[in-house]
């Protein structure tokens, strides 16, 4: 008898160990930790499998005792988010200093909640965001939003922040010097129409601290976002170069774009045509260096023709463009 009660309850250990130690699980009670700080205690997360193939979650338990189940991490962060808003009655906002109002006691749930999701894909972000909202962020601000993006189900982010540091080193391994490359960014808070080819050199250079530290909040960022079943959008190669490349490329077939915004003509922007064969070399060399540094999930985001004049508009040649710049995707990263 006193051997099976040890067999007994070393399954139970090995149990509640294999529950510990799984990623989902683990993931989960960590956000969970973030969010309600010691009544984290209260809550259980279990992971289960889903039949359907469908993100889902379900939510019941006594009071001080809820367990939440879903089939990953995201799906549990899901269900917690459904049982603040709708038994305690409590909501997270996506500021990191707003804190989480909750009695002592967690509440019990009547019969239980659960839900699958509509669709498979929720992605989250534009280019813009990342210039009237982030571009002074830091860790604790940008751990908030993600939590918040899955307590609220995004599981397909725009995370194009760190992409200068990518950029430095691709351009000087095609021969431009960190003067040429400085003159190319803009300061912070226009990256995102410098990323989209509106502007190059307002408010520059970024200090090479800046681009270091985004290197690190971009590390941060996208291992936090994967270990809670995000698939985050990285950015890829649409054209935008710098116009010191023209010198060193002169057969390239690269035009100066319109003035945007009102800024004079010095800060115009350089693109480099999709259809021109040096289009699909730095292509590779920029997807190639963002693996090296930041993984991929092999999804990318790339905004070539944003509020600019080109000499053409026709169907046809925006086709071309396309085509193309997807062409040159798929071959880097089939």
């Amino acid at each position: 008898m006193n051997l099976y009660r040890n067999l007994l309850a070393g399954f139970s250990a090995l149990l509640l160990l294999g529950a510990c130690t799984d990623p989902d699980v683990r993931a989960a009670r960590e956000l969970a930790s973030r969010v309600l700080g010691e009544r984290a205690g209260q809550v259980r997360f279990e992971k289960i499998g889903t039949p359907s193939g469908t993100d889902f979650y379900e939510v019941e338990g006594a009071e001080g005792a809820v367990v939440i189940r879903g089939n990953d991490a995201g799906a549990m962060a899901v269900g917690l988010n459904q049982y603040l808003k709708n038994v305690c009655h409590a909501s997270v906002s996506w500021f990191a200093h707003d804190g989480v109002s909750l009695p002592e006691r967690l509440p019990a749930v009547a019969g239980k909640l659960a839900a699958e999701a509509r669709c498979d894909r929720r992605f989250f972000l534009n280019y813009c965001t990342f210039g009237y909202t982030m571009p002074w962020w830091g860790w604790p601000e940008w751990e908030r939003l993600i939590d918040w993006m899955a307590l609220n189900g995004v599981n397909m982010p725009l995370a194009i922040t760190g992409q200068e540091a990518v950029w430095q080193r691709v351009w000087r391994r095609m021969g431009l010097t960190d003067e040429q490359i400085g003159a190319y960014f803009t300061g912070p808070a226009h990256l995102p129409w410098h990323r989209m080819s509106n502007v190059d050199g307002w408010g520059g250079p970024l200090p090479q601290g800046w681009i270091d530290g985004q290197e690190t909040l971009q590390r941060r960022i996208l291992e936090r976002e994967r270990s809670l079943g995000m698939t985050p959008v990285l950015p890829a190669f649409a054209g935008h170069v710098p116009a010191a490349l023209k010198a060193r490329y002169p057969e390239a077939d690269i035009m100066t774009m319109s003035s945007w915004g009102g800024f004079g003509d010095k800060y115009r922007s350089s693109f480099l045509s999709p259809t021109d064969p040096l289009f699909a070399g730095i292509q590779r060399e920029f997807l190639a260096e963002q693996t090296r540094l930041y993984g991929t999930d092999h999804i990318y985001g790339a905004d070539p023709l944003n509020e600019v004049q080109l000499p053409r508009w026709d169907a046809e040649y925006l086709a071309s463009v396309a085509g193309h710049i997807y062409s040159s995707l798929a071959e880097a990263d089939p």
